[in-house]
């Protein structure tokens, strides 16, 4: 190299030039140039959080915080038809998504998504890119009527799919996650009240009976109706599902339905205890053909056939049996959820507490003062 004022001969790389003394400025490398067709990574202006952009085509792939990102996201669309991937509609986003998502799902989570999909049909064909915040919260607020889970679940899936399809290059932002629910406003629980037990236990049909060994054991329906005749043992029953600590566990049955069961298992013509019902023996047409329309007659008010468990924690809680002894019953692994979900304690029960606490702080003697 040369020296840049006196052109005398310099060792390559030399700062300094030891004839002038002037100071050689380092050379300049030039940038290498994309090749043509590849796209082109450019950086903005001013203070941004995402200067770097990637453009192909004259389109904007996507904005990015480092120079290699945007390089990167050029590569990755390298020979891939930008024109197609940037016209699919959220139909087609939904078919890329799942192919890969769902392999790692079960069924009942599949259908889940699936019902999901359906809630926003009005946007399958439109093009997912140009979709908007606006334009999934419009779709939900159609059915704000559901519960806060359901529309979580909606969420869900669209945000899932918009983060998709930014991998993929399809859109640059999540407009989904913007989007609102309706608050959370947690149901009071439902039981069934002293008046309307009576009421079963008065009526003695067979469709009864079964609302009544619910209420004296805690079980779901659906345990109920799968327990198996020789799993029946006079005051106790073994079984249980849904969860591990669920699974063949021991249930005692209340004093006052364990006549209900013994009736069954008299009844019982084959290897089920509930063999021998005359109704509906499938738990999904009991509910909807006996159950209802049972409560309809007595004049009991709608609730679920979960509500007899609710029911069941409650009055144990009220009659003192232990937590632990409780979480076993029903088949908790963790006590927070019998005692966050299943244990309704009515205002009468709340104040009549607080009165007989009152009461005996009011009455209490002060202490005597002991002799020195």
């Amino acid at each position: 190299m040369n020296c840049m004022k006196c052109k005398a001969v310099l060792p390559e790389g030399a700062l300094y030039c030891p004839m002038c003394g002037k100071k050689q400025a380092p050379e300049k490398r030039r940038a290498l140039k994309r090749a043509n067709g590849t796209g082109t990574v450019y950086k903005l202006q001013g203070r941004r959080k995402r200067p770097w952009v990637a453009a192909k085509n004259k389109v904007i792939i996507g904005y990015y915080e480092k120079k290699t990102e945007a390089i990167e996201s050029l590569e990755r669309l390298a020979g891939k038809d930008l024109t197609e991937r940037y016209n699919m509609t959220f139909a087609e986003v939904f078919r890329g998504w799942s192919e890969e998502h769902y392999k790692t799902l079960t069924k009942s989570g599949i259908t889940s998504y699936d019902i999901a999909y359906n809630v926003f049909s009005a946007l399958h064909n439109k093009k997912f890119r140009d979709l908007r915040t606006s334009d999934f919260q419009a779709e939900l607020d159609k059915i704000k009527g559901k519960s806060h889970s359901t529309m979580s679940k909606h969420k869900q899936l669209i945000t899932q799919m918009s983060q998709w399809a930014i991998r993929e290059e399809i859109c640059t932002t999540n407009f989904a996650k913007f989007v609102r629910l309706p608050e959370n406003v947690k149901k009071e629980k439902e039981v069934f009240s002293a008046e309307e037990i009576k009421k079963l236990e008065e009526d003695g049909s067979e469709a009864a009976r079964i609302v009544l060994m619910l209420l004296a054991t805690g079980m779901r329906i659906g345990e109920l109706f799968s327990l198996p005749l020789e799993d029946y043992h006079k005051t106790y029953v073994i079984g249980g599902s849904k969860t591990e600590a669920g699974k063949n566990r021991v249930i005692p049955i209340r004093p006052e339905g364990r006549k209900h069961f013994e009736y069954f298992a008299q009844q019982a013509d084959g290897a089920l205890l509930l063999s021998g019902y005359t109704g509906q023996k499938i738990y999904a047409n009991y509910r909807g053909r006996d159950y209802y329309p049972l409560l309809k007659r007595l004049g009991i008010k709608k609730k679920s056939p979960h509500a007899t468990r609710h029911t069941y924690a409650s009055r144990a809680v009220k009659e003192g049996i232990p937590p632990e002894i409780l979480q076993k019953i029903l088949g908790h692994a963790d006590y927070s959820t019998t005692a966050n979900v299943y244990t309704h304690i009515d205002i009468k029960t709340l104040v009549e507490a607080v009165d007989v606490t009152s009461s005996l702080l009011t009455n209490k003697k002060p202490r005597e003062k002991e002799n020195p």
